[in-house]
């Protein structure tokens, strides 16, 4: 039964598992589209999916928990060595003022000056023109990803290249819950372009904030037909 099972696998791709790990941007908005295409070629395949950051991905991975994981690059050294590294896609992180969309749809459309009207401020001014400035933040709460994780030391890193400590008033680890404490207004949140409807959000005018996603496996290991299958249709699929 067990040669049986195995030929099957092989040949028509009937029967097989995969398990495959990534952060919050690549199971919910990345991997649905991916398992839906492959299920539908495969029925037979079994999918389990976890949710993580890079470095506890790219360590199940290393100790045979995962078959594939995607993940944020660079990798720490150690992670890295014993890794295959097949780069997917750029993402850019984008930043959601307190109220979006509501906030800016009002703060861009055009309205008669007023005399009582308050003079705007920084960010308000930011979301009239579509894009930020770290320096525009100061003050400003900010909805973050939890500590620890590639998107928060990212968005760390470039702010303090700026010289703005951002305010966080709330660390979360969903992208969803992030968006949603920004539209009651909590505060500001960086997300991922994968998550918006194009033209929402605000691109840093100090520089895009991107970052580059890849599939990782282990270098001693050949994937099984239904992980290379899986490996294959999620690099054809995914926009660049």
């Amino acid at each position: 039964e067990a040669g049986l099972r195995a030929v099957r696998e092989l040949v028509g791709l009937q029967a097989g598992s995969i398990r495959v790990g990534g952060g919050a941007t690549a199971t919910t908005y990345l991997l649905p589209r991916v398992v839906s295409a492959v299920r539908a070629a495969h029925p037979g395949l079994r999918f389990y999916v976890r949710e993580a950051g890079s470095s506890t991905v790219a360590a199940a991975v290393l100790s045979g928990e995962l078959d594939l994981g995607i993940v944020t690059l660079p990798l720490k050294a150690a992670e890295s060595d014993d890794l295959v590294k097949i780069p997917l896609v750029t993402d850019e992180l984008r930043l959601l003022p307190p109220g979006e969309p509501e906030t800016a749809r009002r703060a861009r459309r055009p309205r008669p000056a007023a005399a009582s009207d308050s003079p705007p401020t920084p960010l308000t001014a930011a979301i009239a023109a579509g894009s930020f400035r770290f320096k525009d933040l100061a003050g400003v709460p900010i909805v973050a990803f939890e500590a620890g994780t590639a998107v928060r030391e990212m968005i760390d890193r470039a702010a303090a290249a700026a010289g703005v400590p951002l305010n966080v008033v709330m660390e979360l680890r969903s992208i969803e819950s992030i968006k949603r404490m920004v539209a009651a207004g909590i505060g500001a949140g960086f997300v991922s372009r994968f998550a918006l409807s194009p033209g929402e959000g605000l691109a840093c005018r100090d520089g895009k904030l991107t970052r580059g996603l890849a599939i990782i496996r282990r270098r001693d290991r050949i994937p099984s037909p239904a992980v290379a299958e899986f490996e294959r249709v999620l690099v054809a699929e995914l926009p660049r």
